[in-house]
């Protein structure tokens, strides 16, 4: 069983990553509490929701009890993000009596206030394994809970990796435009995004799946700013698009009383900054604070820069970042990391670990260390 908030789809960065942990398992079933993607699922050989309609629900165990009466429940992955999730993945353990993991992706009890310490606090207690994506999230959660986590980041599907590092043609590092790719998870970001953008004089191609519906800014305004927005396309053919390029620019919170998702840029590894850093070695342009989860990725990996939201200093980076010494210099190291990121085996490691009731080996210590530093 996997417990997830929402549809597994190409929709969200945390659906993608379930995808490629666990896509390939015949005898999988995916639990889910929210429809938030138009009830769109691709995951899992039987899929079902069941929300709890009340708080404190004491009848969510009989409504896993009834879904899943037939049901032999041998072990339990839970990603949770709403306190449902939580019900459900503790509901499925008990009913099983295997053992449980639980992956934090995203922060719902740190700095956001999602799911409430009691219930949180039952599930890691019950959990064999722990483990979060992000070494930010791995602290914090270990510190409040008193309880080991495992760092395991984003990863993605082997055959993207690219692994000898090369630079991209001199006409992209000419022309200075940059790319971007998925969801960008805060209005106030997106029109940060735009002004500085704008302010330094740049064009930017944004590819997002996602779709621009919950956005405030449309194609029109983006364009008026430099970012033409681009539906979402496959890796087959995003790919090579972003290897013919010469950055990526990713916007992220400012972690201050402005911020509308504090939680995500502080503690969240974006899946995002790993695919462009593993499949296209693309130096990484991060804006927003420097003690966000991704600035402080490509500021102690070499891979990229983390930067202000401010025109004058983005254009600077840019006119730094386009020089043949410095692409090679990130692009090497980013050569380096990239097999760090390789989703081969991975889904399996955590199925063994669970089993072992604790990590299996060291496959990602080395990077979380890297992380940790400073």
């Amino acid at each position: 069983m996997v417990v997830s908030h929402a549809e597994v789809n190409d929709r969200h960065g945390t659906a993608v990553l379930t995808l490629q942990l666990f896509g390939g398992d015949p005898d999988l079933v995916s639990v889910r509490s929210h429809d938030d993607y138009d009830a769109r699922q691709r995951f899992g050989a039987w899929s079902v929701r069941i929300p709890h309609p009340r708080p404190a629900d004491p009848g969510a165990a009989r409504r896993l009890r009834r879904a899943f009466h037939d049901v032999e429940v041998r072990r339990v992955v839970a990603i949770p993000y709403y306190p449902d999730d939580v019900r459900n993945a503790l509901a499925l353990a008990d009913l099983g009596g295997g053992p449980l993991c639980t992956f934090v992706m995203d922060d719902q009890n740190v700095e956001a206030a999602g799911i409430p310490d009691s219930l949180l606090s039952s599930l890691l207690s019950r959990s064999s394994l722990r483990l979060a994506i992000s070494e930010e999230l791995r602290r914090a959660y270990q510190d409040k809970f008193g309880l080991p986590f495992t760092f395991v980041p984003p990863v993605i599907d082997p055959g993207l990796v690219l692994l000898a590092p090369a630079l991209p043609p001199q006409e992209a590092l000419e022309g200075r435009r940059g790319v971007m790719i998925g969801n960008v998870w805060g209005q106030g970001w997106l029109s940060r995004l735009c002004r500085t953008v704008s302010d330094a004089g740049l064009e930017i191609d944004w590819f997002s799946s996602a779709g621009l519906d919950w956005h405030v800014l449309g194609v029109r305004e983006l364009g008026q700013a430099g970012i033409r927005w681009h539906p979402g396309l496959p890796d087959e053919e995003l790919v090579p698009i972003l290897r013919r390029a010469a950055f990526a620019v990713l916007p992220t919170g400012t972690l201050d009383a402005k911020d509308d998702n504090r939680a995500i840029a502080r503690l969240s590894l974006p899946s995002k900054l790993v695919y462009t850093t593993a499949a296209a070695h693309l130096p990484a342009l991060v804006l927003g604070h420097p003690d966000t989860a991704a600035a402080r990725f490509v500021a102690r990996t070499g891979v990229g820069v983390a930067l202000p939201y401010d025109g004058r200093v983005l254009a600077a980076a840019v006119d730094e970042v386009v020089r043949p010494e410095v692409q090679a210099a990130m692009r090497a190291r980013a050569a380096e990391l990239a097999p760090t990121f390789s989703a081969e085996g991975a889904g399996e490691w955590i199925w063994r670990s669970l089993s072992a009731g604790g990590p299996v080996d060291g496959r990602w210590e080395k990077l979380g260390r890297t992380l940790a530093s400073g």
